[in-house]
């Protein structure tokens, strides 16, 4: 069988050498100055190389010759002394990029120029995105960063890439050492994920007792699911929050990530438990246990906690909540994109609650659709948009049905088609209103919307269908609303051109 290579300069998954010749030739002013032979032998000191040698180098197609590594292990022992050494090779490099002859004495003059600032900027992103870096190497890196040290970041990054980094890598080799990657930390093993797919990728309707088969002989990825489906009520119909419970305990003792988080979520959450001060710390030992395994909605919820006075000495720590946040959110994780929002919108920072609201809203998240939908509307943290409000209201509405916010139909009736928008040409269009407010399922605020249309319809035409419209809402309205939201309603109606106190 032929062996297929992983090309480490062709994307930015790989902090690779390659891709670090490739950003050195996109930020060169003379792009014909930074070919890679030259970069080559700036960055090990030496006067010529084949062209062909270094292109294997840069794909990643040989593992980079021991004699180059040997010069970068002399650097690395000198370096313990001083870490002034590679300055003339980063001269060189910053000569390229900028096109003009650096002789640097100091380290501090070299992190006063902007190419190497551009430089390590870009290499964070291949930093990140490369799964088999450690953590501990990433931490480092922004940490010189924040601290303005490009050229210490600069130099961490040419000893990993030319002493650490495997190449070549394989497809073969690829697939099995990223799935080991992901399970690091865990006791989830690579045979019984493979167990557990074989059954979901081959099971139709008899797949909940494989499932269970599976979850008798301890397969963590069983217990995981079959717990997930009893908390959604996909197996019975409703939800069985106890059976979820103790299919997710069972698989926390493999140290399953999500399970460890679902078990703090579900004490946190009341589902279980009545959250006294012993259900409070089994939660957050969970919590902090599946922080310990990378779960990113662990991380989220902690923040919740913090934001909440859910912790165990039970104080409100908002500068915590929003570190939390920050860590789930660089992570990409959707809820933290709302939760910094939240923090941030009731500070009054309305332009970054804004731009997390966006982030979020972008990924097809209901709730922040509903929120950029209104702060378009009102011109709040941005211009006022109305064609961007309506835009985003609909999106709102393309999230899975367990998922989506009552709000976004709420708004996009009240403010769109109960009266129509001549800016954005909607027409005014009640039977659309009807059909868009009776997909919701017991929302008691679409109640005063019907109010207001069968109001209207009934000004239109005085049936007595229209009429027990009417008074059905009514009687909704005055049983469950306050007196202020009814008074609020009455000024409404009264906007309309006919008398109503013969109806109300």
């Amino acid at each position: 069988m032929k062996t297929n290579y992983i090309k480490l300069n062709d994307n930015n998954s790989h902090l690779s050498l390659g891709n670090i010749f490739n950003l050195i030739k996109k930020l060169a002013k003379n792009k014909s100055g930074a070919i890679q032979s030259e970069i080559f032998c700036i960055i090990f000191n030496i006067d010529s190389i084949s062209d062909t040698t270094v292109n294997n180098y840069c794909t990643g197609y040989r593992p980079i010759g021991n004699d180059y590594k040997q010069i970068y292990l002399n650097y690395q022992k000198k370096w313990n002394k001083t870490n002034s050494i590679l300055i003339p090779t980063i001269n060189n490099l910053l000569s390229i990029i900028d096109g003009k002859i650096y002789n640097f004495k100091t380290i501090e003059e070299i992190n006063n120029i902007e190419s190497i600032k551009n430089l390590t900027n870009n290499i964070h992103t291949l930093v990140k995105n490369d799964i088999y870096v450690q953590n501990s190497l990433k931490k480092e890196y922004l940490s010189l960063l924040n601290n303005k040290n490009y050229y210490e970041a600069l130099c961490k990054i040419l000893f990993y890439v030319i002493l650490e980094k495997q190449q070549p890598l394989y497809e073969s080799d690829l697939v099995l050492s990223t799935i080991e990657e992901i399970l690091k930390n865990t006791n989830l093993s690579v045979n019984d994920l493979k167990d557990y797919l074989s059954i979901t990728f081959k099971e139709g309707i008899n797949l909940i007792p494989s499932l269970k088969k599976l979850a008798k002989n301890n397969n963590p990825y069983a217990l995981y699911e079959l717990g997930r489906k009893e908390y959604n009520g996909e197996i019975t119909g409703y939800p069985r929050y106890e059976e979820s419970y103790k299919y997710h305990m069972k698989a926390t003792e493999f140290n399953h990530p999500t399970s460890t988080w679902m078990i703090a979520h579900m004490i946190l959450s009341q589902k279980i438990g009545s959250l006294q001060q012993e259900d409070l710390k089994l939660a957050w030992s969970y919590l902090e246990k599946a922080i310990s395994l990378n779960s990113i909605s662990a991380i989220n919820t902690q923040g919740l906690c913090y934001m909440n006075g859910l912790t165990p000495d039970k104080k409100i720590n908002l500068d915590k909540a929003k570190e939390c946040f920050s860590k789930a959110a660089n992570k990409k994780y959707i809820y933290a994109y709302n939760n910094l929002g939240r923090l941030y919108e009731k500070e009054k920072n309305y332009n970054i609650a804004f731009e997390y609201f966006l982030k979020s809203a972008n990924e097809e998240e209901s709730w922040a659709c509903n929120k950029i939908g209104l702060y378009y509307y009102k011109g709040i943290g941005t211009k006022k948009d109305l064609n961007k409000s309506f835009y985003y209201f609909n999106l709102g509405l393309s999230s899975p049905i367990n998922t989506r916010n009552p709000w976004n139909i709420y708004n996009i009736v009240k403010l769109f088609y109960l009266k129509g928008n001549s800016i954005i040409g909607i027409k005014k269009d009640l039977d659309k209103a009807i059909s868009l407010l009776d997909t919701l399922n017991n929302f008691n605020e679409a109640n005063e919307l019907y109010l207001y249309i069968y109001y209207e319809k009934y000004l239109q035409n005085k049936n007595e269908s229209n009429l027990d419209k009417l008074n059905y809402y009514l009687n909704i309205i005055n049983n469950s609303f306050s007196n202020k939201i009814k008074k609020d309603i009455e000024k409404e109606l009264q906007k309309y051109t006919i008398d109503i106190e013969n109806i109300i």
